[in-house]
């Protein structure tokens, strides 16, 4: 079952990738200024009690939280980060599993991504006291940039394409323009300048006249929510102050590393990836170690694959390890003109023998 599960969630994302046929890199695309914020919620329960056995047969649930925000410039920056997750059975909470932390970086130099941080960094899963939360400051390399605007460009050659409004693909040069003038959206007084603005760029390219229906269209893309996407990568390493330690152990000075990178093929796609290394000077044999990736992939207008991962190692001094696994994917799709809506969890805490699956399948479509 987990083969094929990790072998699903794969195959989803090599589709992603090979079935994007752009040239030109939404990763290329450079923001001056960056603000994105996304959250995510999921909840699902079951209650079934069967009259002929004794007792509630499924009386469990759960729910997923996942958050992100970021803000890059010139000159600073900052992100902000969490993910978890909480598993209920007889409506009390039984297991969690929750990673978050936020950063500010102050940026040393103009032609090079190196900056000063400060932060805060916390954890807690089954089987933990009590979260473990750490402060942070030290130096890092890396930023990050809003690329849809870019995105939004390669969505409307796609529309036009599909309008039969262009007879062939724009050029990449075109398309960073046209991503530039979407970019710029805040200094035009009107949507419909900034539209007519997008129109020139492309009947100067393909020759073509746009009719109402494509200016519709690329009016509507531009104005779609809900589609950000985002490049880059950070690495970053320093000493902090443990505040609360996860065990009730003594609050020590710690050193972190940890890293950041998001990453999206093309404008249906994103990957995000967080993982901290983090204990005082004796490593090795006291640490915590979390990790946390989410990959999305909008089949169509509204179908969307959605998976993420997170784990959870903490190493007390002297003790044994306790490590927690979650992982889930859903997926809502049109079959036939049936609604169809798959959901799979996996979820494995410290001391559990194996893996907790949860699959929950729905469908619903109207005969008449």
């Amino acid at each position: 079952m987990k083969k094929v599960g990790v072998l699903s969630v794969l195959g989803v994302i090599a589709m992603g990738f090979a079935l994007t046929g752009w040239a030109i890199s939404l990763c290329d695309f450079h923001s001056p200024v960056t603000y994105l914020s996304d959250m995510r919620l999921s909840f699902g329960y079951r209650y079934f009690d069967d009259a002929a056995t004794a007792g509630v047969d499924v009386n469990s649930g759960r729910v997923t939280l996942d958050y992100d925000q970021l803000f890059d410039s010139p000159d600073f920056g900052f992100t902000m980060f969490g993910s978890a997750e909480l598993a209920i059975d007889g409506f009390v909470a039984i297991g969690w599993l929750g990673h978050g932390a936020g950063t500010f970086r102050y940026y040393l130099m103009e032609d090079m991504p190196l900056f000063a941080f400060g932060g805060l960094e916390a954890s807690l899963a089954t089987g933990q006291p009590q979260p473990g939360v750490d402060v942070l400051v030290g130096m890092g390399y890396g930023r990050f940039t809003d690329v849809t605007p870019l995105a939004k460009a390669m969505t409307i050659e796609g529309e036009l394409l599909d309008l039969k409004a262009l007879v062939g693909p724009l050029t990449d040069e075109t398309l960073m323009e046209i991503a530039g003038v979407i970019g710029s959206e805040i200094e035009y007084d009107t949507l419909k300048d900034l539209v007519a603005d997008v129109e020139a760029l492309i009947e100067a390219e393909s020759g073509a006249q746009l009719d109402a229906r494509a200016l519709l269209t690329i009016e509507e893309v531009i104005l779609a929510v809900g589609d950000s996407r985002k490049c880059g990568w950070a690495v970053q390493g320093g000493i902090g102050y443990e505040l609360v330690d996860p065990f009730g152990g003594a609050r020590t000075i710690v050193v972190s590393i940890s890293g950041d990178a998001a990453y999206a093929n093309g404008p249906k796609d994103q990957l995000l990836f967080h993982a901290s290394f983090t204990g005082p000077f004796d490593l090795f044999n006291e640490n915590t170690l979390s990790a946390t990736a989410t990959y999305e992939y909008a089949l169509g207008e509204d179908s969307t694959f959605y998976a993420d991962y997170t784990l959870q190692r903490v190493q007390p001094l002297g003790l044994a390890a306790s490590t927690s696994h979650a992982a889930g994917l859903s997926i809502g799709f049109d079959v036939g003109g049936a609604d169809v809506t798959l959901q799979v969890s996996l979820t494995r805490d410290a001391g559990d023998p194996g893996w907790s699956v949860d699959i929950s399948l729905a469908a619903a479509m109207d005969l008449l």
